[in-house]
């Protein structure tokens, strides 16, 4: 009886966890702020650039403060001014080189802070060719080196943003479970791109938010800015050299146009929340203790499964998928069940 239960409640319960949770809690969860949001300006090469890739890194910034759920935002750029302003969230944290950006993701993983997860977005030049690098103060920063920082963020949700040229050439060495990755370019772009000012305006205005739930995706910020770039070219009657990536099922290939579909890229960065920008995103969660967001925690991990076992259904006997389904749904029931009741206790 409660298989058959289950068969007829699948599709509606899994609407309703793409939309309400899965991933989409995580940065709503209660905590004192959302995400660990670091933001990097590379090297400009000109002052002109130098202080584009600066001031984008402050827009960015200030559209992740000005929300329900500030993130944790510390912002890294070639020439950080002696003093910044007391008390401004934006002020540059220290300079962009690659050991400072080490210690920013390390610090990502450390004890209660690596659940809310971390976004990572770099702003500046790539270079192509067989020795991919963004360019940083000091040494540039290689695919593989960034892909071993990464390790210390934890087992936390990581969504890496790499706006520059060339940039798809990272997507391999930094794929993998639970990552979310985008890129301005394929490997072989290697031309200034167009993509940070679209990726900017997604999260700066509610245009992005496709489904006006209060929450942007990674996948609504990816698509809207996609979008942008593929007009802008399209009005300009010009051939597009930057052709955006998106990664988030671990088979380091990237797709130009995410379906959202069983084992296809979208799945996960449509449940990755980048930021909520309406308070009544987070309104049922803005109590949970430090208990609830553990039990949250787990459901987000549960639903993971979920995602992966409806990718391998193809392949398995029908039984034996639906044995399985069942048992994670009622898994994540449980956990339901024991969240709802907490929070009851606590209002």
């Amino acid at each position: 009886m409660l298989r058959k239960i289950v068969r007829r409640s699948v599709p509606t319960f899994l609407g309703a966890l793409a939309l309400a949770g899965g991933e989409a809690g995580a940065t709503g969860n209660g905590s004192d702020a959302g995400p660990r949001l670091v933001i990097v300006a590379g090297v400009g090469g000109s002052p002109e650039h130098r202080e584009r890739f600066s001031g984008w890194a402050r827009e960015l910034c200030a559209a992740a403060v000005a929300t329900p759920v500030p993130a944790r935002v510390r912002v890294l750029v070639e020439r950080p001014p002696e003093a910044g302003e007391s008390g401004d969230p934006c002020a540059p944290a220290g300079r962009s080189t690659e050991e400072a950006l080490a210690r920013e993701i390390e610090a990502a993983g450390e004890t209660g802070a690596a659940e809310a997860g971390l976004v990572l977005i770099l702003i500046g030049h790539g270079s192509g060719g067989g020795n991919p690098r963004f360019q940083l103060p000091g040494p540039d920063l290689s695919p593989e080196r960034l892909g071993e920082m990464l390790q210390s963020a934890g087992a936390g949700p990581v969504t890496v943003a790499h706006l520059g040229s060339a940039s798809g050439a990272f997507v391999p060495a930094l794929s993998g479970p639970g990552r979310v990755v985008l890129t301005a370019t394929r490997a072989n772009e290697t031309n200034e791109t167009r993509f940070p000012r679209h990726f900017i305006a997604a999260l700066a205005g509610d245009d992005g938010d496709r489904n006006k739930d209060g929450r942007l995706s990674a996948l609504e910020v990816f698509d809207f800015a996609r979008r942008g770039v593929e007009r802008e070219y399209e009005q300009e009657g010009l051939l597009r050299t930057e052709h955006p990536l998106l990664d988030d099922n671990a088979d380091g290939l990237g797709s130009l146009e995410p379906e959202a579909a069983p084992g296809t890229d979208g799945v996960l960065a449509g449940r990755r929340v980048v930021l909520v920008r309406s308070a009544a995103a987070v309104a049922d969660s803005s109590g949970d203790t430090p208990e609830i967001r553990r039990l949250i925690a787990e459901r987000d991990a549960l639903a993971s499964r979920v995602d992966a076992l409806r990718d391998a259904r193809e392949g398995m006997d029908e039984e034996t998928y639906l044995a399985e389904l069942e048992a994670l749904l009622l898994q994540i029931a449980e956990l339901a069940e024991r969240i709802a009741a907490l929070r009851e206790k606590t209002e």
